[in-house]
């Protein structure tokens, strides 16, 4: 893959075709596999011997350190990923190799931090590390095609056996859990990930339970703004992808990259409520800055909206584009939402019967902004007069309107 443009990466290809990777081999994609024909025998027969003997010597040597894990520098997985890309994307270091994907090996061209003599694999002071490390469990040269996991592949599958073999097999390596799919093309996403998009909210309390990391972020391909897939770039300087600030936010998938972003867009509300317990935070942004008050604007989902606000998400917070829930609601022309908002936004000052007199804050609204006085082309009225969908007319109405009239009758009706 290094010398062609292609939306497709070598991986999915190959993962599509008949892969020969040996990690399938254990659990393929069509539900097979010897530890999937092992664990039928143990689930008839309520015998586990041979199926825990063979995780222990079957699955073992695909692991770091006998599953205690190893430390790998995260500037040496953006590379690997990195090498996925089209040449002109290429990294200096990978620039000089006719095929980055076959030639770079971590082992040479890097230095991973070997810590399995720890007492759980990892130094006291990893916590100070995690922005520059991951901690690894399997052999980042053993994986599946997109560079998955056999536990990545269980929960593919998604079937109650496949569920009891990931239990059996974090059972005995419990480090296996925060594994991260390693290709560009699902990059960052993890079994957490999987077990919200199966809509299973019981493996995802198990997860979270077993110590599954809830601020993960998948910021691969499949997952990104279809606009802004052209433009994705890696840096060493940090584990996300670089990508154009301008989008639509349009995406078969685009959901947040958080797992809490994924239970919101997906409507999960049981889930995101076992998260939201455990500490995740509502506010964590996105590549886009976006928040999950945000992604539920972009997915227009009202019902969910009012769950996380409920709950604790912050309504003020700006993405990338310097837009909060509101103003990205009347870019996008999300009528119902729009209002919604500003109905939850405003002070009520009275009600009588059916009349409502309320204030509702301008620094969002107006097209002038209130620290500087000058024009906010992110203004909730500037973004809707200036739209270019027949939504947007929709939109044209009370608040807006009112303001319209206000702002006539003081500074142009007299001139």
């Amino acid at each position: 893959m290094g010398n062609t443009e292609s939306n497709v990466t070598s991986g999915v290809k190959k993962q599509a075709g008949t892969s020969e990777q040996p990690v399938y081999k254990l659990v393929d994609l069509k539900g097979g596999g010897l530890l999937v024909d092992m664990m039928k025998r143990a689930t008839q027969t309520k015998q586990y011997a041979e199926l825990d003997h063979a995780i222990k010597t079957k699955v073992e040597p695909f692991l770091y350190n006998k599953g205690k894990g190893r430390l790998i520098p995260i500037s040496q997985l953006v590379l690997l990923r990195n090498c996925e890309r089209a040449r002109t994307k290429l990294l200096p270091l990978l620039k000089n190799l006719e095929d980055p994907e076959s030639e770079f090996d971590m082992d040479r061209d890097g230095n991973p931090g070997d810590f399995s003599s720890a007492p759980d694999g990892v130094p006291e002071d990893f916590h100070d590390l995690s922005k520059k490390y991951r901690d690894v469990c399997w052999d980042l040269k053993k994986r599946g095609a997109v560079g998955e996991t056999c536990l990545h592949l269980c929960m593919l599958n998604a079937t109650s056996l496949h569920a009891d073999l990931a239990k059996r097999l974090l059972k005995f390596y419990p480090k296996l859990i925060n594994d991260i799919y390693t290709s560009d093309e699902y990059y960052g996403e993890s079994v957490l990930h999987v077990a919200i998009v199966n809509e299973d909210p019981a493996m995802v309390k198990f997860l979270l339970d077993s110590g599954a990391n809830f601020h993960e972020r998948c910021c691969g391909n499949f997952m990104c703004p279809e606009d802004q897939k052209a433009t994705r770039s890696d840096s060493l300087d940090h584990e996300y992808v670089n990508v154009s600030s301008e989008t639509n936010y349009e995406g078969y998938v685009y959901w947040g990259e958080y797992p809490l972003s994924f239970a919101a867009c997906l409507g999960q509300e049981e889930s995101y409520r076992l998260m939201l317990a455990k500490g995740a935070n509502p506010d964590n942004q996105d590549t886009n800055g976006n928040t999950v008050l945000h992604m539920l604007v972009i997915h227009n989902k009202l019902s969910m909206f009012d769950v996380a606000y409920e709950v604790g998400a912050n309504l003020s917070l700006k993405n990338t584009k310097c837009l909060t829930p509101l103003t990205l609601a009347a870019k996008l022309a999300r009528v119902e939402l729009f209002f919604h908002i500003l109905n939850i936004e405003r002070e009520i000052y009275w009600q009588i019967g059916s009349i409502t007199c309320a204030a509702y804050p301008l620094s969002q609204i107006d097209t002038i902004d209130n620290e500087t006085g000058n024009i906010s082309k992110n203004s909730a009225l500037n973004l809707v007069v200036f739209g270019e969908k027949d939504e947007h007319l929709e939109l044209m109405d009370g608040v807006l309107v009112d303001l319209l009239v206000a702002k006539w009758s003081t500074y142009v009706k007299f001139r």
